[in-house]
């Protein structure tokens, strides 16, 4: 019996030890040809760039008929 265990032990770690290798070499061959792993095969999305810089305020958008008609917001009850 405990043949058998083993057995089935060792095929599972043989299988998950294949998909680990097969998942590094698809993952390196996609960072060589400059593919990110979540490419969706050129559609406009995210450019996985980062920016640290805050977006200008727009004074605009809070106009005096904006800010009179303005109304608290509900608080979560204690």
């Amino acid at each position: 019996m405990t043949r058998g265990w083993s057995a089935a032990v060792g095929a599972a770690v043989a299988v998950v030890l294949v998909a680990v290798v097969v998942a590094g070499v698809v993952s390196a061959r996609r960072s060589a040809t400059g593919e990110e792993s979540g490419s969706t095969g050129g559609t406009v999305g995210d450019t996985g760039t980062t920016s640290t810089t805050l977006p200008s305020p727009d004074d605009s958008y809070w106009s005096p008929e904006r800010m009179r008609d303005a109304e608290p917001a509900p608080m979560p009850p204690r």
